[in-house]
């Protein structure tokens, strides 16, 4: 017959077992977990959408027709509607080498995707349209970049919003400033007319409509995408 102490010896044992494994698959379960930066917080989406940026760059072939076939394919996708677009500009490249100038441009969108879902998507367009990445700034048929995605802030290895160069970039801030020049910047607190502004007189450069390294190549508004 065993003895009650014995019994309770062996149930004192078995819950230890239990709670041993809980523990380690509480352990396994922080392991795998995602990891979020200090800044990074979950993405709480708007049932109406989320007001995003993006700029446009192509330096390569039809560049115009990169760039409209890039907000075209955008607005095809069911979640994304495609509210304003900048002028077109031509700039001088700036990156790897010799390499011809770009056609810039920026764009307004009202989207139902999370950043890392619309990062998908401009990566699956960027490679429809002939994307490659064998050098870094090189040459691109097209080059698509998430600049403020409503008011997040998000900083990984796989995004960084906004965008980590925006406020240093004119041929990024002038074609930003046509559609949103009072677009604040998140963490700099900053309009866009005003960063436009502080950059181009950092660069020595006082702009007007013949700043050599801008050219104005067409007028766009709001639905212009729809009659290429």
């Amino acid at each position: 017959m065993v003895s009650k102490k014995k019994n309770k010896k062996v149930v004192a044992a078995k819950k230890k077992v239990v709670k041993a494994k809980k523990v380690n698959k509480i352990a396994s379960a922080k392991k795998n977990a995602p990891v979020l930066s200090k800044k990074q917080k979950p993405i709480k989406m708007k049932k109406g959408g989320v007001i995003a940026y993006l700029a446009l760059g192509s330096n390569v072939g039809d560049r115009e027709e990169y760039v409209e076939q890039a907000i075209f394919l955008l607005e095809k996708n069911p979640n994304i509607q495609v509210i304003r677009r900048s002028t077109n500009y031509e700039t001088q490249a700036e990156g790897a080498g010799s390499q011809p100038p770009f056609i810039n441009a920026a764009i307004e969108i009202k989207t139902k995707l999370d950043p890392y879902k619309l990062l998908e998507l401009i990566h699956e367009i960027e490679a429809a349209l002939g994307r490659e990445r064998e050098m870094e700034w090189g040459p691109r048929t097209i080059d698509i970049d998430i600049l403020v995605f409503g008011g997040e802030i998000i900083s990984d290895e796989k995004l960084q919003i906004p965008h980590p160069l925006m406020h240093e970039r004119l041929f990024v801030l002038k074609p930003l400033k046509d559609i949103a020049p009072n677009l604040m910047h998140p963490i700099l607190e900053k309009t866009v007319e005003s960063l436009f502004d502080e950059r181009k007189t950092e660069s020595g450069e006082t702009y007007d409509d013949e700043l050599p390294g801008f050219k104005e190549i067409k007028g766009a508004g709001t639905d212009d995408y729809e009659r290429w």
